[in-house]
């Protein structure tokens, strides 16, 4: 298998402890959750050489800290230290879940077929997620969102119409 057959999903960024550790940073387009990791490749002169994985630890979207069988002690690890991970390509599922973060851009309209305005942030919370919405007014209007208020996304239009409760963005804009 060729180099050109391979897809780089990271990069070894610093170790961590003493047991052979390592902190990863994940590639943007690269979804750890989305994937099914047994083993990924480091190239070495221009060889993809595979390493077995033993455990992984999210850190959030973009990092974890990876431990690879093999990497014994803290002197391996640093030897890796900078390079990147790779992985064939056939082997990576792509994300095909639209997550709410992914709608930050988007306009938003209400079951009525109301411009409500921009998605400009969103946020979760321990008991619900909030888009925060700039409406046409300009004024910044927080809209809670779950999968049930949800009734359409058209990601081609870059558009979502969402249920919203009776009078709740009357409250932002008085």
């Amino acid at each position: 298998m060729g180099s050109n057959q391979f897809v780089e999903i990271g990069a070894i960024q610093r170790t961590h402890g003493v047991s052979g550790e390592f902190q990863v940073v994940w590639n943007d387009d690269f979804y750890l959750e989305e994937q099914n990791l047994e083993s990924v490749f480091i190239e070495f002169d221009g060889i993809p050489v595979p390493f077995f994985i033993v455990s992984i630890r999210s850190k959030g979207d973009d990092k974890a800290l990876v431990k690879l069988d093999d990497v014994e002690d803290v002197n391996i690890a640093d030897e890796l230290v900078g390079r990147k991970l790779l992985l064939p390509a056939d082997e990576i599922v792509e994300k095909d879940d639209l997550l709410l973060n992914d709608l930050i851009g988007y306009t938003m309209f209400s079951d009525q077929k109301l411009l409500i305005g921009s998605i400009v942030d969103f946020q979760q919370y321990q008991s619900n997620s909030v888009f925060t919405v700039e409406h046409q007014t300009g004024k910044e209007v927080m809209i809670p969102v779950a999968d049930e208020l949800i009734v359409e996304v058209d990601t081609d239009q870059k558009t979502i119409t969402l249920v919203i409760p009776n009078g709740l963005i009357d409250l932002y804009l008085e």
